[in-house]
């Protein structure tokens, strides 16, 4: 009986670890030292909620129909050095939700051991994406004994999304030979239920 219990333990702990792995936004690759700060290093991933969020994961989309990969974001392992590790960090984001890259809180993990992400430089620009969009010009609602009229005109417009895009090296003071290097960056501000959008960027050492 003591063994069906421990197992039934065991299996408890594996579902919670499984549901937990599940939870996360990580975007990660298999990376070569000798790669380190070229092509190979960079990650692109978007900012999206943790999987528990209210409906699901959410992710940041752009609207009408201007292309998805105009606010992708990317991380290159640029270098690693026997006093710090440091990451070339491209942060793209409709205006309304653009923050400093310190705003972003950059978290590093490195061994599983955690260190503060400090910005070395950043360089700012801004993008503008036409697209096209309605707005209602006449409504009309109407409420009979038993029926409900509504009817509404609307007529298209020129819209523009900004994108503001941040560039900067975010490095900690943590080096060395690393089997592991994670970067956590989360918008502080942007939220949904209380789950910020974040991405967490992994590379795996060999």
């Amino acid at each position: 009986m003591a063994e069906q219990r421990f197992g039934a333990k065991r299996i408890a702990a594996a579902v919670l670890v499984a549901t937990l792995a599940g939870c996360g936004h990580t975007a990660g690759i298999g990376l070569r030292r000798d790669q380190i700060g070229t092509k190979y290093a960079r990650i692109t991933a978007y900012f999206a909620t943790r999987g528990a969020a209210p409906g699901g994961t959410h992710t940041e989309e752009t609207p009408g129909n201007i292309r998805h990969d105009v606010i992708i974001d990317e991380a290159t392992l640029a270098s690693i050095s026997p006093g710090e590790t440091c990451v070339a960090l491209v942060v793209r984001s409709d205006s309304s939700h653009d923050e400093p890259l310190q705003q972003l809180n950059p978290t590093f993990t490195i061994d599983g051991i955690e260190h503060r992400g400090v910005i070395e430089e950043e360089l700012i620009s801004v993008g503008d994406y036409a697209y096209t969009g309605e707005r209602t010009v006449f409504a009309l609602e109407g409420v009979t004994a038993d029926a409900f009229l509504g009817m509404a005109l609307t007529e298209p417009t020129q819209n523009v999304f900004r994108v503001i895009e941040r560039r900067g090296r975010v490095c900690a003071g943590s080096g060395g030979a690393p089997r592991s290097v994670s970067l956590d960056v989360t918008n502080p501000s942007w939220d949904v239920a209380d789950y910020n959008y974040y991405i967490e960027f992994e590379w795996t050492l060999s």
